[in-house]
């Protein structure tokens, strides 16, 4: 019999959002409303749980964000409406909708999260329960600041619910600001455990903290705290002996792993599927329902020609044939789009809303390889540490004892600049097609995505490329906005 997982329940409530116009002095008794809605511990929970909906929405996490950013990878392309992505002159219109249907899903979440830290301070409950659903609040705020700075830079900064309408962009700067002071607060008052699998904890908090002083430079605090998370101990890699096995961390029935730090959560029953299976399998494989084949890998593009067969990952993540779900053909693929992903698959999903599989923001091999990057730029050059730190990832990939040292696996004597590369390398193959190398390969600075872009796919990044349009309507009903204040290209 099918289990709904633990976090489906957290969105079947309905939460009566800020900003509605009080139309009677008289606060109705038999009916929600936003006066008598913040009232006890448990419309506090509900508040917090809604903040998760706009995250798992199609237009966002559940599938488009990845999409929009993985087309820009130098391992996959975009096929139909999304490869004008791929061909790097900035986003047509089609794309250019469905960035601001991110912004638009991100701004709702900060919203949800804005309410639950004016609103939930008021109630009377458990202090210390109390402070943790504020700082979920804020880890969540912070996420959602996260991706809209790497993909718009400087956005409006709205920290509550006083905030006006109009408001100019904060700076770059300002906007980093903030997110690091909410994950500091996050990281003090959240549980150091989940409570419920798909929420975050102190250690979440830290992670997400140390990702970001990894995108900022500050190699010295991303290695420090992912250093702490790593000696917590809370967490370790999924152990595989052959390609299936990475299922234990992908796969559709999974609730948690011991890899898991920070996962959106998705179920096969009940419309809360992650939808974003149909969009990158082919059409009606056994993997997903229909199929749109969205992006694909080329054999030429250089990570991965240079792919080894020994690495688990590679048979786990592409297929270029197929078992057709009706007909039980071998369906090839096409010569010119030879490379599906098969990260992502449930066998038993009979509908485009009905995937089981999680979508991971934060899991324990980011923080190995946070901590590998960071401890050799901080330090001048790899530590043992920060060998093994990668190494571990590396012998997972190759079905070897993560803990034990394997020369044939083993990464030894690099120096600085070719130990980053090494881990540049080993995130783009570790985190294939969970919306990670486009804004990894944008720490690297424009010319040098430009440099890899024109070697792996023979393309010319133009500068509009880099960063997403500010959607016309925030330029419409934002009076502090002006034409200067878009982005290059839009």
């Amino acid at each position: 019999m099918y289990t709904m997982k633990p976090f489906q329940y957290l969105f079947i409530v309905m939460l009566f959002l800020a900003g509605c116009a009080k139309t009677l002095e008289e606060v109705p008794s038999d009916r929600l409303s936003e006066e008598n809605f913040y009232q006890t511990e448990q419309d506090a929970e509900a508040a917090v749980n809604a903040i998760y909906a706009p995250f798992r929405e199609l237009g966002y996490y559940g599938g488009f964000y990845m999409l929009l950013t993985e087309s820009c990878s130098d391992y996959a392309n975009g096929r139909g409406s999304f490869a004008p992505v791929s061909e790097y002159n900035g986003l047509d219109g089609a794309n250019i909708a469905r960035a601001e249907t991110i912004w638009t899903l991100a701004y709702r979440a900060i919203l949800r999260a804005n309410t639950v830290l004016d609103k939930v301070p008021n109630i009377a409950m458990d202090e210390a329960g109390k402070a943790a659903l504020l700082a979920e609040a804020r880890f969540l705020r912070a996420l959602a600041y996260f991706d809209l700075v790497r993909n718009f830079a400087g956005v409006p900064l709205r920290q509550s619910l006083n905030d006006p309408t109009d408001m100019p962009r904060s700076s770059v700067e300002e906007v980093y600001q903030f997110i690091i002071a909410d994950l500091e607060i996050a990281g003090n008052d959240l549980p150091n455990i989940a409570t419920v699998p798909g929420r975050p904890s102190a250690l979440a908090a830290k992670t997400l903290l140390a990702y970001v002083y990894l995108t900022l430079e500050n190699w010295e605090a991303a290695r420090d705290l992912s250093n702490e998370v790593i000696r917590a101990g809370t967490y370790q890699l999924v152990p595989v002996a052959e390609a299936e096995d990475f299922d234990n961390l992908f796969g559709a029935g999974v609730t948690s792993s011991p890899e898991e730090i920070f996962s959106f959560k998705y179920s096969s029953s009940g419309g809360q599927g992650f939808q974003y299976l149909v969009y990158i399998h082919g059409e009606n494989t056994l993997y997903a329902p229909y199929g749109f084949r969205t992006i694909y890998a080329r054999e030429t593009f250089p990570l991965i020609a240079n792919w080894s067969d020994d690495d688990l990952r590679k048979a786990f993540n592409l297929y270029g044939s197929y078992v057709h779900r009706n007909s039980g053909a071998l369906v090839q693929l096409p010569s010119n789009e030879p490379y599906q992903f098969k990260k992502f698959s449930d066998l038993s999903s009979v509908a485009v809303d009905a995937s089981g599989n999680d979508m991971p923001v934060l899991r324990y091999a980011d923080v190995l390889l946070i901590y590998a990057e960071a401890a050799s730029q901080a330090e001048g050059g790899p530590s043992p540490a920060a060998f093994e730190a990668i190494n571990q990832v590396r012998r997972r990939a190759y079905g070897a004892n993560t803990q034990v040292a394997n020369p044939a696996i083993d990464l030894a004597g690099l120096d600085q600049a070719a130990f980053r590369n090494a881990v540049f390398e080993e995130r783009a193959y570790e985190f294939m097609v969970e919306g990670k190398r486009w804004n990894d390969l944008k720490r690297l600075g424009n010319d040098r995505v430009k440099e890899i872009i024109r070697t792996a796919k023979g393309k010319e990044v133009s500068d509009s490329q880099f960063l997403w349009p500010i959607p016309k309507a925030e330029m419409d009903n934002n009076n502090a906005l002006d034409a200067n204040d878009q982005n290059l290209g839009y």
